[in-house]
């Protein structure tokens, strides 16, 4: 009885050990697929950089299959010869083991099968003990029963440390040999296999001899085994490979930086926005930029390329010298200059405020009465009178720029900027009117960002560095608003008085460009689009030192057109404007509708219903002398007024003179008893007595015939109206 009672107890202890085996998990880490290190990839599917964890300097997981023709076969060999015929337990080896451990009274060898080094991998056990080995003998029958040896030997191969933090024949294979590993020789996968047993020991790097020896034990034991050929014995007999130092790729540092900053937590292969084959051109522009310049006071300057359909980095170099200066160039807040003036203007036009003919006054006292305690001045220190909204912005006028700010309201003005993606670190109330001219702080990256939405016609978004990453895009102004911005930014003719008719922004075809200089010659930008790519440039030194008094014409645009040049060979150049946008014939002087007076005419663009309906005759004297309002007295008297301009007399009637008396000759044909109307009042002026209107002659002149009474005379222009009375007997 008690004998069947003992039979019963191991019976249900054994069904019970067997219901716990069967139930019994994988380890959690066996059940997901390995991550491996981050690698970035362009938007080609090139390898950009490998980025280390914390477990490992490399990781990169690979199938079995791409691993080579040598190294899974000579791994078996030299660790585990009877793989492919055990199931998990090597029991030969298990006993041999057993009795080295008996022997010494501890575990000091297990005799590990590939399977079971595995299952020690995934469980991290550090200490040796008989109930680890145990459970790593449970687990390693049962991952038989349910994986392929290709599937364990794969990932055996992938989480073994090689060495030097590199986990996996593909990290151990670049870093030594600098080749992926379905590359590697016999020799090279003989030396890369018995590195396993002891990485740090046998580190290539830093004990060169003893892994040399451990090649020479791994070849020996190969010999014995029968692995390999007399052929393949007589090759191997030689001198043994020398593994050399690769470093992990890191190319595009600024990048990944910018990257990891937006992005710290990555795994697996991650497809970026970034184009190697333009990236390269911008290191290599800038490179040369900067060695041709060769000033002392001038150290660093960063590139941004943007795709504009996506707003897709497809470029960005932070430095000139990413070894000496990591300070990225490209993300980092900087005094904008005049960059952001045609987002101003293009707030004006889209509101109806101004047009591009819309004439503005450029003199140092022009806004005095809207900023008493503002006081800007163009770059050059010249002042042109009275300009047109195209020459404003082309030339990068300051003076009209602020009163095109006063229209738009300084503080709306900026939060337009904010709709654009720029993010300032401090508010309006800081900046003040003058951010429009430099005062407010940006980055490249928004800049480009801002002037790809102008290139997409109002819409604006984010920069993107990763292609999965998905951006709204918002209209901020109205397509055709945004053509006429495009066009004077295209307009080399209207920037000729500031850069003169061959500057580095003079292009063939229609390129937008906008150059801007920070005070004290800090910073110099410029920034511009064809159709397909926006680029932007900022030159000056990281720790913030100034440039000798260098504009951004001479060191910031020569740079940016050297980059457009080169991707005009594959680019296209921006379309004509489309019918959105009407097209008028103005005076050059006035921006209203040409008149006889005229010096020139031009075709400009115009929002529907915003065109001028006036013609420019009022703003010219009869000698043709252009007359201007009283605001623009000190200019006119000024060495600047190169257009002989005069400032719009008071109005008031010269002929008749106020209360004249006039006799009729009874002898005298009445045709000839007519007196002649004049006022100063410019040409548009019309005439009125007794409030009949009295018709232009042919010349133009105003002419009436005397008749008895009293009369009222009226003169009106757009400049005023005058009245006064006279008597005829």
């Amino acid at each position: 009885m008690r004998r069947f009672r003992g039979i019963a107890i191991l019976t249900i202890a054994a069904a019970a050990a067997a219901v716990w085996i069967l139930g019994l998990p994988l380890p959690v880490e066996l059940q997901a697929p390995l991550s491996g290190t981050p690698i970035l990839l362009d938007s080609r599917g090139r390898e950009i950089a490998e980025l280390p964890s914390q477990t490992s300097r490399v990781q990169i997981p690979i199938p079995l299959t791409e691993m080579g023709n040598w190294l899974p076969r000579v791994t078996v060999a030299l660790e585990d010869r009877r793989f492919y015929r055990h199931c998990g337990i090597d029991w030969q080896a298990t006993c041999a083991a057993c009795l080295r451990n008996l022997r010494f009274g501890r575990i000091i060898s297990g005799g590990s099968t590939i399977t079971q080094q595995l299952v020690k991998m995934a469980c991290h056990r550090q200490h040796r003990d008989w109930f680890a080995k145990l459970y790593e003998n449970i687990v390693a029958w049962k991952l038989e029963q349910v994986w392929t040896k290709e599937r364990i030997l794969g990932e055996y191969l992938n989480r073994s440390s090689f060495g030097n933090r590199r986990l996996g024949p593909e990290a151990a294979s670049r870093a030594y040999f600098g080749k992926p590993a379905r590359e590697l020789t016999l020799a090279e996968s003989i030396y890369i296999a018995g590195l396993l047993q002891a990485p740090t020991r046998f580190n290539p790097w830093r004990q060169p001899e003893r892994a040399e020896r451990k090649y020479a034990r791994s070849l020996d034991l190969l010999k014995k085994r029968d692995f390999l050929t007399g052929a393949q014995e007589s090759l191997l007999n030689g001198a043994p490979p020398v593994p050399g130092h690769y470093d992990p790729l890191h190319l595009a540092p600024n990048y990944v930086d910018a990257v990891l900053q937006d992005q710290p937590v990555l795994s697996g292969k991650v497809r970026t926005t970034l184009d190697l084959d333009v990236q390269r051109l911008a290191e290599l522009k800038l490179q040369t930029h900067l060695s041709a310049l060769n000033r002392y006071d001038i150290a660093d300057g960063a590139v941004v390329i943007l795709d504009n359909a996506s707003g897709a980095v497809r470029a960005m170099v932070g430095s000139s010298n990413y070894a000496i200066n990591q300070v990225n160039g490209a993300m980092r807040s900087r005094s904008c200059g005049s960059t952001l003036k045609p987002f101003v203007y293009l707030t004006a036009i889209d509101r109806r405020l101004l047009t591009a003919a819309s004439l503005l006054a450029d003199t140092p006292d022009a806004i005095r009465d809207t900023y008493s305690d503002y006081d800007p001045q163009n770059f050059n220190h010249r002042y042109l009178g009275p300009v047109r909204v195209r020459e404003a912005l082309a030339c990068s006028l300051n003076v009209p720029a602020i009163i095109a700010l006063s229209r738009v309201g300084a503080r709306s003005a900026f939060y337009e900027l904010q709709k654009w993606g720029f993010e300032f670190p401090r508010s309006i109330d800081d900046y003040g009117a003058g951010f429009i001219l430099g005062n407010a702080d940006i980055r490249l990256t928004d800049l480009a960002a801002a002037y790809a939405g102008l290139a997409r016609g109002g819409l604006a978004t984010r920069a993107k560095l990763l292609a999965s990453e998905l951006f709204p895009m918002r209209r901020v102004a109205s397509s055709a608003a945004t053509e006429i911005i495009t066009d004077i930014l295209c307009d080399n003719d209207a920037r000729r008085k500031s850069f003169g008719a061959n500057s580095p922004l003079a292009f063939g075809e229609r390129i937008a460009a906008k150059t801007g200089t920070s005070s004290g010659f800090r910073d110099a930008w410029t920034v511009g689009f064809d159709k397909e790519h926006t680029v932007a440039v900022w030159i000056g030194n990281s720790d913030g030192r100034p440039m000798r008094d260098t504009l951004a014409i001479q060191c910031a645009a020569p740079l940016w057109a050297a980059i457009m040049h080169d991707l005009l060979r594959n680019d296209h150049p921006l379309p004509p404007a489309t019918d959105a946008v009407l097209q008028r014939e103005i005076c050059v002087v006035t921006g209203l509708l040409p008149s006889r007076f005229s010096p020139g005419k031009i075709n400009e663009l115009f929002l529907a219903g915003t065109e001028p309906m006036e013609d420019s005759s009022a703003w010219f004297s009869e000698e043709g002398k252009l007359l201007l309002p009283a605001e623009y007295a000190s200019w006119c008297a000024s060495r600047e007024n190169v257009f002989g301009a005069m400032v719009l007399p008071e109005p008031r009637i010269v002929s008749p003179r106020p209360g004249a008396a006039y006799q009729i000759d009874s002898v005298l044909p009445a045709k000839q008893q007519m007196i002649e109307l004049l006022a100063t009042m410019g040409s548009d002026v019309r005439w009125y007595v007794g409030g009949r209107p009295i018709p232009r002659q042919p010349d133009g002149r105003f002419f009436w015939q005397l008749t008895p009474g009293e009369w009222s005379l009226k003169a009106v222009s757009r400049n005023g109206t005058v009245e006064e009375a006279i008597t005829v007997r």
